[in-house]
């Protein structure tokens, strides 16, 4: 009888966990269909919508950088200036909530979404940089147009002055080209993490609460994004002389590489394998 008891607990043991890797891998089967079906729709976008999308991006991701410079006028000299740049990532994810829950075109957040249908055969490479060509375009541009406009009114309305977005850029160009390329990738691999964890839930709370979790650490650890530092570097590059055109334009092909590189392979392509290696049976 004990026998027949163990055999019984055993049997029901192996059921549970057969039941536990069915249902994990319906789940990632689940994510993945809605990421790459996500993908999709966004290759159906024509191209002047999908460059307004971008373009408007561009100025959205503008307030992350608004508050940054405004909470480093008001707290410098008061506090140490390393402990300035960590509290960044209090109101870093402004800008990225405005954008991911708006549906605009964001690079760094679209880039393992439109990878996948890529890596499924159901689009090629050609169409995928067609529209991250448009995406970055719109992107850089609305950032560029974001940053002229709030360099004159920012200092009027006494939020922060042009040595604050001097400073800022500074810091964003400090570390050598290679540090800033893998700080790159570490910052494209939140983001493509962070569009993978949004398709696991519809909830909107959780979704905010998501963005604030993944942006503010991109913001704590001081991991460069291409967007917002495009916005950044061209800010100091306005009213610093020490910043050149050759600087802005080293620092935004290195972070787009960066960025491109975490969200397409290291989010993309890994979470595709997974999925193949695994649960594709």
């Amino acid at each position: 009888m004990k026998t027949e008891s163990k055999d019984q607990e055993k049997h029901q043991k192996d059921l549970e966990k057969t039941s536990n890797e069915v249902d994990s891998g319906t789940k990632y089967r689940d994510i993945l269909s809605r990421v790459i079906h996500e993908g999709e729709e966004i290759f159906k976008i024509k191209n002047k919508a999908i460059s307004l999308s971008a373009l408007i991006a561009g100025l959205e991701i503008g307030i992350s950088y608004l508050l940054i410079s405004t909470l480093y006028y008001l707290l410098s000299g008061k506090i140490q200036e390393d402990s300035i740049f960590k509290l960044f990532s209090v109101v870093y994810p402004v800008g990225f909530i405005l954008v991911v829950l708006g549906k605009s075109a964001l690079f760094t957040e679209q880039t393992s979404v439109l990878a996948l249908p890529v890596l499924n055969g159901q689009r090629t490479i050609w169409e995928l940089l067609r529209i991250w060509g448009l995406v970055i375009l719109g992107n850089v541009i609305g950032g560029i147009v974001f940053t002229l406009f709030i360099g004159v009114l920012g200092p009027h309305l006494g939020l922060f002055t042009h040595d604050t977005m001097v400073t800022i850029g500074e810091h964003v160009l400090k570390p050598d080209s290679w540090v800033l390329f893998l700080s790159a990738i570490v910052a494209g691999w939140l983001m493509g993490l962070l569009n993978w964890l949004l398709n696991s839930t519809k909830n909107s709370l959780t979704r905010i609460v998501l963005i604030l979790m993944i942006t503010g650490v991109i913001g704590f650890g001081g991991f460069h994004h291409s967007i917002v530092g495009n916005i950044e570097v061209f800010g100091a590059f306005l009213y610093s002389d020490a910043i050149t055109i050759l600087d802005y334009l080293l620092f935004l092909l290195l972070a787009l590489l960066g960025n491109g590189i975490g969200g397409a392979i290291v989010v993309g392509l890994f979470k595709y394998r997974v999925f193949e290696s695994n649960y594709a049976k």
